[in-house]
């Protein structure tokens, strides 16, 4: 009863299907219409950073350890689709096999 007032109240349109629904998922249909936030999130990215190309000049020194004028160095500064494929591993979290490791 309540939960329907407020729906109302603050316009949202919900699918047949989503006004079935109680509690949990309910909510986590109404927050989605409400506040879609892969929408914002989106729109801030594209707004607040940089193109790769422009980014990529000064994230080089931070993500590569090597010379900085060697062919890696200069396909990351470039952003060459041509130059030789470089992975950044930011975390590597233990297998349950001894050695071994999952890279993220």
């Amino acid at each position: 009863e309540e939960t329907a007032k407020l729906i109302e109240k603050l316009d949202i349109k919900l699918d047949t299907e989503d006004k079935d629904k109680e509690g949990k998922p309910l909510l986590k249909a109404v927050m989605r219409r409400w506040l879609p936030a892969g929408e914002a999130l989106l729109q801030m990215i594209t707004i607040h950073l940089p193109s790769p190309v422009t980014a990529q000049k000064y994230r080089c020194e931070l993500l590569y350890e090597g010379p900085g004028d060697d062919e890696a160095a200069m396909g990351i500064k470039n952003c060459d689709p041509k130059a030789p494929l470089m992975m950044y591993i930011s975390k590597m979290v233990p297998t349950t096999d001894k050695g071994r490791f999952y890279a993220f």
